[in-house]
């Protein structure tokens, strides 16, 4: 797990974001236990007790939800009582969860979606228990006054009038309890999305494991990274005993290191799934396009009881990777800067080059590197190198591959001699969807040689062997990345001088004013309001040198610094405060229609609107939808720039 840019006491307005956050998704009650925590930190619960206003009952309530959710750290040492921690990057991860579910929707296919939904819902669960969720065992008429085998206790007949929640398959799965068979009858028809087998289950499960989504659950998990650290040296002490010397001190950060490792690694091992079933979907059915799986349907599997025996994998708990999503997060942003700068086709490729190399990419940085402060040559792994042609194979046969090149270029490499030198003009037209794998693979090195000329040098050229193969490297985009974003800010709050400013001091490293004026070719006053600014902002540093033994200021030497982590975490504190506003404005817009917003949820409202509410209401429940929705889009662009200055690279060393 990643911890990097938290400590143990974080910022008053990540704690006021996060309970905003846990709020909004699990009631009052679990957001007034995490304001406690968030406050005092690690705390018994005692401690807690003396702290809020609540009752030990409400307490204990919510300290379940927020360990279901894996919000808060708890671990119980001998003859001592049980401490509860925040885990700040699972509570922030809350604003993630419905690019999670899209993430796994584009990889993966609804019904893989569907699962993630449902895992992000419950927080961890046993496989069986999703089985049973999914495809409950009492299905007869006889049991149907019993709440046997159901979900949260809700009668199979009765669907609360909500046979879709969240947008995706139905009945969620989990959330209202309604068996395939029910959801048939209410639909009419399966959804594609849907799963019909419990094969299917386990097939989703098992490649959402073998892509690294989801991992096992073990209770090393709920220790925070101090006690996990006191663990993993306690067992090293035990073997070896106490280190007596510096060279004994440094061989065991290294032996602990290892074996957190060794853990973290264990936990993304994938079980050995029962072969017990009718079929086996292949692997390349999670990686076809929805169209093509549609038309499989469940005619894959034969024919038999929808809830299947029992299996040895049914007692394994699960739950989802977030060291994952941060790197399926990377892609999507690297595609989206590489289609503003280059176009969508070249785009698409990078896309394809990404995803195909994400089965190998676990995380986006290493937490415990093997010798930490020494840096030590590291060979390039061979999976995290790739080809045009490998592009090619997997690159979706509807893109025009020619857009965005040189026409003159690809008539050049594909047929020589087909353009009209008057006219400029194909004198044979070439269809680019007709294209032989070698043909193709050669316009596709074309879109990556345009990937590795961008000054972000998005792939980078590493051998001719069999054809050039590439790799990314990852670390030096997160910081041209990191870099781009604090110069964005600082552009759209004091213009080109600032960013020139930046520049400088980042080339040159500490100047004082008249070599900063020399260096950026400005006079003193152009330059000195952008100074004292940025410093007031926390982008640039000023250092006072005295020259002599008094300190006086004309006898001083007066430097301006800049250090791209320190400016990084001020920006990121910046858009945390942003979306604690935005959030605050959610909700007070909210409270404006909540009457309104009660009645349109109704059962017998929804789906009824228009004859159920008047003109006026339905204008302000589209006004509402409309508020909801811009500050939404405004939410997500600014998690975006949190995963591009927090979740791509740990803590930058300044030289």
């Amino acid at each position: 797990m990643s911890y990097v840019l938290y400590s143990h006491r974080e910022a008053p307005v990540l704690a006021k974001l996060c309970e905003l956050l846990v709020d909004d998704h699990y009631g009052e009650l679990a957001a007034r236990v995490f304001s406690v925590l968030a406050r005092f930190g690690r705390q018994p619960l005692s401690a807690v007790f003396r702290a809020s206003y609540l009752n030990s009952r409400q307490i204990k309530y919510g300290l379940v939800i927020l360990i279901q959710q894996h919000l808060v750290f708890h671990s119980t040492k001998p003859n001592t009582p049980t401490t509860y921690e925040i885990d700040w990057r699972q509570a922030y991860g809350l604003v993630r969860y419905g690019k999670i579910v899209k993430f796994v929707e584009d990889r993966f296919g609804k019904q893989a979606a569907d699962v993630m939904s449902n895992l992000l819902n419950l927080g961890h669960t046993r496989i069986g228990d999703l089985k049973e969720a999914y495809f409950p065992s009492h299905t007869d008429d006889s049991d149907s006054e019993s709440d046997d085998g159901l979900v949260n206790g809700t009668k199979k007949e009765k669907t609360n009038g909500t046979p879709h929640v969240n947008g995706t398959s139905r009945a969620n799965g989990v959330a209202n309890g309604i068996p395939s068979e029910l959801a048939h009858e209410i639909n009419g028809s399966y959804d594609d999305g849907s799963l019909h087998h419990v094969d299917e289950l386990y097939d989703v499960i098992h490649t959402l494991m073998k892509e690294g989504w989801v991992i096992k659950l073990d209770e090393l998990q709920y220790l925070s990274p101090d006690e996990f650290d006191d663990y993993v040296r306690r067992e090293y002490m035990e073997e070896m005993g106490a280190p007596s010397s510096a060279g004994e001190k440094n061989r065991m950060i290294a032996t602990c290191q290892a074996k957190k490792r060794k853990y973290r690694d264990e936990w993304c091992t994938i079980p050995n799934f029962s072969t017990s079933r009718k079929r086996s979907a292949p692997e390349s059915d999670y990686g076809r396009s929805a169209k093509r799986l549609k038309t499989n349907g469940v005619n894959g599997y034969m024919e038999s009881n929808h809830t299947g025996e029992a299996r040895d994998e049914d007692g394994l708990v699960i739950r989802v990777n977030p060291e994952k999503v941060a790197v399926a997060l990377r892609t999507q942003m690297l595609v989206n800067l590489v289609e503003q700068r280059l176009g969508y086709t070249t785009a698409q490729v990078y896309r394809t080059m990404l995803t195909t190399l994400e089965h190998n990419i676990p995380r986006c940085y290493e937490d415990w590197p093997n010798s930490p402060g020494v840096d030590e040559p590291q060979e390039v792994d061979p999976q995290s190198l790739i080809t045009a042609r490998d592009v090619a194979k997997k690159l979706d046969r509807n893109i025009d591959i020619f857009d965005g090149l040189d026409p003159n270029a690809v008539a050049a490499l594909l047929k020589p001699g087909n353009v009209d030198r008057k006219t400029n003009r194909f004198i044979e037209p070439i269809n680019p969807f007709t294209l032989s794998l070698d043909e193709k693979s050669k316009i596709i090195d074309k879109h990556i040689t345009l990937l590795s000329a961008d000054p972000f040098h998005f792939v980078t050229w590493h051998a001719r062997a069999g054809g050039s193969q590439w790799r990314i490297e990852f670390d030096m985009i997160a910081r041209s990345l990191i870099q781009h974003e604090i110069e964005n800010t600082v552009a759209a709050r004091k213009g080109t001088i600032g960013v020139k400013l930046l520049r400088a001091l980042k080339k040159k490293g500490k100047l004082d004013e008249r070599q900063a004026c020399n260096t950026m070719m400005m006079s003193a006053a152009d330059i000195r309001e952008a100074i004292n600014d940025l410093t007031v902002q926390g982008f640039v540093q000023t250092q006072e040198i005295p020259k002599v033994d008094r300190r006086e200021s004309k006898h001083s030497i007066h430097l301006i610094g800049y250090d791209q982590q320190r400016a990084r975490e001020k920006l990121l504190h910046d858009t945390y405060k942003g979306m604690v506003r935005i959030l605050q404005r959610i909700k007070f817009e909210r409270e404006k229609v909540q009457p309104l917003l009660s009645k349109a949820e109704r059962s017998d409202v929804v789906g009824n609107e228009a004859k159920f509410l008047s003109q006026g209401e339905l204008d302000l429940l589209r006004k509402w939808k409309e508020v909801q929705e811009k500050l939404l889009l405004q939410l997500f662009r600014e998690d975006d720039l949190v995963a591009s200055l927090r979740d791509l690279i740990g803590p930058i060393v300044s030289p």
